[in-house]
């Protein structure tokens, strides 16, 4: 399968091969605040926040990249993303992203989006995570499939995080454009069940994203 990508604006495109596997690009924002020291404990889980004094995470410091490949089920279509933590300290993500998604000429498709909810997307409200050195947390965007036929396919996806500190993270994807995972604007005008594309909070786990766990 094949998967491709049209960067937007000053949108940077993280190109990615087939199903769960590939390389990309890194995006970064501006530099992090001068001061900033390693942190003890690389290479951590991802975890929710139960401490205080842990700063957001720096633009700078995130990386989007492709998550696990979620199984098609009652309809749905997902595809899962994971942020990574490529800073020098642990830092905090909260709440939900802004997610926008294009087709093949760069043109974004005019679906209606929700924050969770649906036959996959978990509904709970967000709750700050905290990413160790090398971490990643998870979002997970899904809608259903298109039953009267497909207008046009998604082949990338834009995500913002605008409560990160200093510049807002901004990251571009490509997504599948078709089958089992497909995001494609469907067929039957705005208010079909296949324009509404549900977007979770950010999770410190895969299985957090979803209402199926």
């Amino acid at each position: 399968m094949r998967r491709s990508v049209k960067a937007v604006a000053v949108l940077v495109a993280l190109v990615v091969g087939g199903c769960g596997s590939g390389t990309g690009v890194m995006y970064r924002a501006r530099p992090a605040p001068a001061g900033q020291r390693p942190s003890s404990g690389a290479g951590g889980a991802a975890r929710p926040a139960t401490e205080t004094g842990v700063p957001r995470c720096a633009a700078r410091a995130l990386v989007l990249r492709p998550g696990a490949f979620v199984v098609p089920m009652t309809g749905e279509h997902a595809v899962m993303y994971a942020l990574t933590n490529r800073g020098l300290v642990a830092c905090t993500l909260s709440g939900y992203p802004q997610v926008v998604l294009y087709d093949a000429k760069g043109a974004a498709l005019p679906f209606r989006y929700a924050r969770g909810g649906g036959a996959y997307v978990t509904s709970r409200k967000p709750a700050p995570v905290v990413l160790a050195r090398g971490a990643s947390a998870y979002v997970l965007v899904a809608k259903y499939r298109c039953d009267f036929g497909i207008v046009r396919n998604a082949t990338a996806m834009r995500l913002i995080l605008p409560g990160a500190r200093g510049a807002a993270f901004t990251a571009q994807e490509a997504v599948a454009s078709g089958g089992a995972v497909g995001l494609s604007y469907c067929r039957g005008g705005q208010r079909d069940p296949g324009q509404l594309v549900t977007v979770s909070p950010v999770e410190p786990t895969r299985q957090a994203t979803s209402s199926l766990r």
